[in-house]
């Protein structure tokens, strides 16, 4: 049994956090209907905070369970485009997923149920 850790991915959690507003702000923003711009300056912004925070959480070792979580959470967000999955994945509502868990592929299932079981370690205190 290894030692505990006091860290606590705050880099992981942080980026996760800008990742989330971004992506709510990058739906509610303003859609292009330029054929020479495939975004409007608001959905740019917001990309471009979306992508840098991708960037760091695909960079980051996490050491927690809630920091694997948040890698996962955004996998499924490249998997899971539409707009609903990304309001649920926005917020990390596994319920919302699993309402209906039959609908899903399994590369998603198979995401969901480790998601699950790093939601059952920290409730443990793993």
């Amino acid at each position: 049994m290894s030692a505990p850790t006091n860290k606590t991915d705050a880099a992981i959690l942080a980026a996760f956090g800008r990742w989330s507003v971004a992506s709510a702000l990058y739906g509610a923003a303003p859609v292009s209907i330029c054929p020479k711009s495939a975004e409007t300056p608001e959905e740019a912004a917001q990309t471009a905070i979306i992508d840098a925070a991708e960037a760091e959480v695909l960079a980051a070792v996490a050491t927690t369970p809630l920091g694997v979580e948040i890698q996962l959470w955004m996998a499924l967000c490249h998997i899971e485009t539409d707009r609903e999955a990304g309001n649920a994945i926005e917020i990390m509502d596994i319920d919302w997923f699993l309402l209906d868990e039959g609908r899903w592929d399994w590369n998603v299932r198979l995401i969901l149920s480790a998601i699950r079981s790093l939601r059952a370690m920290r409730e443990q205190g793993k």
